[in-house]
């Protein structure tokens, strides 16, 4: 008896051997977010383990990669935070329902702080580095014309929820890989320039002196020529003045006297134009594209945003129970009671969710050709801005029309829906 006791502890330490070493070859040191698997090859049955890097959340290497992008830091953090919250309620829900076959969505974030330049550097390291199946996102209009060639070129889905300028779903090639689920600069100019002709006799253009503005004022132009009216003045600006910066051009909108300015720019600026049209007693009502919604404002006004229209797709002032369970749960899940720029995160929701239906038609998981070709035969689906039947088709890749857009008016912090013939 006093021999069998080593023999056991030898047995003993040679099953721990063999588990240590066994343990020892399944990968579990591999960085999964570092090393990718291929999206070409089918997903293997097993459970892959899990690596959480300090550049972002838990990833399984079995997972759907989808790149995400906005600006997330900077003067357009507020539009690239209404892309990540609705992008992730969409995923969170689509992941409970069991995403495809099992296989979860994982979003791997970029921040191109409204830069161009960072916005290429982003979608290449998507595309090349982290291998991504599709990518999402983008505000700036600048940057999303940079960044469509890239995606057009390596024939990567890509689904925008916010970036409007017109052109940049025109990118040249086929089949296009670009697709959207947001306003567009030319429909949206349609909409205030008819907001303007229905209530308004004297009207003034500005807008901001960069390609955005630029593309807005072509728009604007050719749809006040249509409606035979002719704007008592038409200027450009510098962006990102202060509001001392803008006192000149006010004082002469003030010598013009219209009684409604169009305004092509974005929310801080229009809030600093706001500020000083209140020094010089200037009293006109301001219209201008979905970029004149977002908190900054409201933050930079301080109070001046009243009258200041806005186009839209989504309002908090909705009666509808789907869309009033869709805010209630953004409240819920992200624990506030304010919901900034709601257009916007509701766009990024149903973009969302169009290219995770367009995930479970067979293949599209694997293949980004097949992904593109899901996408433009996905519908119908019931989203939280409307019915989608068949948002997308082999030409026609805007998911959302000039129907689908309505103008909304500051008043007391809070915007609200305002009914106009269309």
């Amino acid at each position: 008896m006093t021999r069998g006791v080593p023999v056991a502890a030898l047995a003993a330490l040679v099953l721990l051997l063999s588990l240590l070493l066994t343990a020892c070859d399944t990968g579990f040191e591999t960085p999964v977010v570092a090393t990718p698997a291929s999206l070409y090859t089918t997903p293997t049955p097993t459970i892959a383990p899990t690596v959480t890097t300090t550049a972002g959340p838990v990833v399984l290497a079995n997972d759907i990669r989808i790149g995400l992008m906005g600006p997330f830091t900077g003067p357009g953090g507020a539009y690239g935070l209404a892309i990540k919250r609705g992008a992730q309620m969409a995923v969170d829900d689509f992941n409970k329902e069991g995403g495809v076959n099992g296989r979860k969505i994982a979003l791997i974030e970029r921040d191109d702080k409204s830069n161009p330049a960072d916005g290429i550097t982003n979608v290449n390291d998507l595309i090349e580095k982290e291998k991504v199946l599709a990518v999402f996102g983008t505000a700036n209009n600048p940057v999303g014309l940079a960044q469509a060639p890239i995606v057009q070129k390596a024939k990567v889905p890509w689904v925008i929820p916010l970036a409007s300028g017109t052109a940049i779903t025109r990118e040249p090639g086929s089949p296009s890989y670009i697709f959207r689920v947001a306003m567009v600069d030319h429909s949206q100019s349609q909409l205030v320039v008819k907001f303007a002709a229905t209530r308004y006799k004297k009207i003034a253009l500005i807008y901001e002196d960069s390609p955005f503005g630029a593309d807005g004022e072509n728009d604007l132009s050719a749809q006040f020529q249509a409606a035979n009216i002719t704007p008592v003045l038409s200027e450009s600006y510098k962006p990102n003045g202060t509001a001392d910066d803008f006192k000149p051009l006010i004082a002469k909108l003030k010598d013009a006297a219209p009684d409604l300015i169009v305004d092509w720019g974005m929310g801080t600026t229009a809030g600093n134009i706001k500020r000083a049209m209140k020094d010089l007693n200037l009293d006109c009502p301001l219209v201008g594209p979905w970029n004149l919604s977002g908190p900054d404002l409201h933050s930079t006004a301080n109070g001046l945003e009243n009258d200041t229209y806005t186009v839209q797709t989504f309002s908090v002032d909705t009666l509808l129970p789907n869309q009033l369970d869709f805010i209630n749960r953004y409240k819920q899940q992200f624990k506030t009671d304010q919901v900034d720029f709601p257009s916007g995160i509701a766009q990024a929701y149903d973009a969302m969710r169009l290219l995770c239906q367009a995930l479970k038609q067979p293949g599209a998981a694997e293949s980004r050709d097949k992904l593109r070709t899901a996408l433009e035969n996905s519908g119908p689906y019931d989203g939280v801005i409307k019915k989608y039947d068949r948002p997308f088709s082999g030409q026609f890749h805007e998911a959302l029309t000039y129907q689908d857009y309505f103008l909304a008016v500051w008043r007391d912090g809070k915007m609200y829906r305002v009914n106009i013939t269309k």
